[in-house]
């Protein structure tokens, strides 16, 4: 029995055992292996690709491009060199201007960093003391009575953008031009001596001028003006300013037939346009068009012809610094001319010197020089022979005629946003003129 069941084993396992199998399997192929590189230290752009493609120049794997570094054929699959140490390619702003130069397209490059500025929406004392050329000194903190200026007038910038220099992009809008802010603003003849810079600024004006007795006319008496003008900036170049808007009044002296009166005075305004701008040198220009409307009383000379038009030249300058103080100059010109024969015409100069006494910016004692000659004759009041300056324009009989006054006095500034003037004006020629002696003063509010 066991016999025969061996057997039968034995018979079955031959067959089996014969057959040749039908599949051998192989040692496999090794592929290569594409690594990526490791991470970009550069942070301050977009991030690398983790493997660079280049042109397909070839279908076999292992091999790049000729000009590709070892570390870009290493990504290619290329057998690194063992004595050589896997680091990340290097990349620096010449290599990749290089690059770039070949109009080669592969891998990434740095960006050129975009121009920062410095946002100076506030001012300090320190920067006023020597500021940088071209760069505007800073603003000072928020007075008590607006506490909310910053944000107020943030809104009021976006609403009106500022155009011009470049630099007036960065400013608040109708700020003044504080990269002159040790000058001193005329004191005397304060309609017609306009300041050169571009300001935003409100200043109420009092004057008092006593008339000489020798004056055929009035025979003395006296003369005051109550009233305020307005600046405003738009930028550093552009302003719009109202010269002349108040109240007039004439007390007349022991003249026979003379009659005052009071009322209010004629409005003057006028564009400005700083067309020369020299923080570096402290040196500026600019150029205006006053427009004088005779909208006043005629009991004080304020209703003379259509209306008058005076083109005027203003000029600042910081002539240089002393052991005392810093002085500048400022000299204003300008021409009158009506649009009929009924107001008298004119020409003016305005001279104005001041002292930055230490340079503390605060106290500046001034000099000024006032001259007026009359170039044509007014019609409206032909049997005057007197005129009334920057105060009334009579329309009289005085071509030919020149006054010439001088001014002393000083102008103090309380902070970087208000500040006073005073000054006593006397004149020295032309004594037919309407002034003796006149005391100017102005306080500013200035933005």
């Amino acid at each position: 029995m066991q016999r025969s069941f061996a057997g039968i084993v034995l018979a079955l396992a031959l067959p089996v055992c014969a057959q040749e199998p039908a599949a051998r399997l192989g040692t496999p192929n090794q592929q290569p292996t594409v690594r990526a590189s490791e991470p970009d230290p550069f942070l301050d752009g977009p991030k690398l690709p983790a493997a660079r493609l280049g042109p397909i120049a070839t279908g076999r794997v292992g091999e790049g491009p000729d000009r590709a570094s070892a570390e870009e054929r290493y990504n290619w699959g290329v057998p690194r060199e063992r004595d050589r140490r896997a680091t990340p390619a290097s990349r620096t702003r010449e290599s990749d201007r290089d690059r770039r130069d070949d109009n080669d397209s592969r891998g990434a490059t740095l960006r050129n960093p975009t121009s920062a500025q410095l946002m100076n929406n506030r001012r300090n004392r320190a920067d006023l003391d020597d500021p940088a050329p071209g760069r505007e000194p800073a603003a000072g903190p928020a007075p008590s009575w607006w506490p909310e200026r910053e944000r107020d007038l943030n809104e009021l910038r976006e609403q009106f953008p500022t155009f011009g220099d470049q630099g007036d992009r960065d400013r608040l809008a109708f700020r003044s031009d504080t990269a002159f802010d040790n000058f001193s603003s005329p004191i005397s003849n304060p309609f017609l001596a306009e300041d050169p810079r571009s300001l935003t600024e409100l200043r109420p004006v009092y004057m008092y001028q006593s008339i000489p007795g020798s004056q055929y006319y009035y025979q003395g008496g006296s003369m005051q003006f109550i009233g305020t003008q307005a600046r405003v900036a738009f930028t550093d170049r552009f302003s719009v300013a109202v010269h002349k808007l108040g109240w007039l009044s004439i007390n007349p002296g022991s003249g026979p037939g003379a009659t005052g009166g009071s009322g209010f005075s004629e409005f003057w305004m006028s564009p400005k346009f700083t067309f020369w701008r020299a923080p570096d040198t402290q040196t500026l220009a600019s150029f205006g068009l006053q427009f004088q409307l005779p909208m006043g009383a005629g009991s004080v000379y304020q209703d003379t012809g259509t209306f008058g038009l005076v083109p005027y030249l203003s000029i600042g300058r910081r002539l240089g610094e002393t052991s005392y103080g810093t002085f500048h100059l400022i000299n204003v010109a300008g021409i009158h001319t009506g649009t009929d024969d009924n107001r008298s015409d004119y020409f003016f100069d305005s001279l104005h010197l001041d002292l930055d006494s230490g340079n503390q910016h605060r106290f500046y004692p001034t000099l000024e020089l006032n001259w007026f000659r009359y170039t044509a004759d007014g019609t409206q009041r032909p049997a005057f022979t007197f005129e009334g300056r920057d105060l009334a324009n009579i329309g009289a009989s005085a071509a030919g005629k020149n006054y010439v006054s001088i001014a002393t006095g000083f102008r103090y500034r309380f902070t970087d946003y208000l500040q006073m003037g005073i000054a006593a004006e006397f004149g020295i020629i032309g004594s037919n003129d309407l002034t003796r002696f006149r005391l100017g003063i102005d306080l500013i509010w200035r933005y």
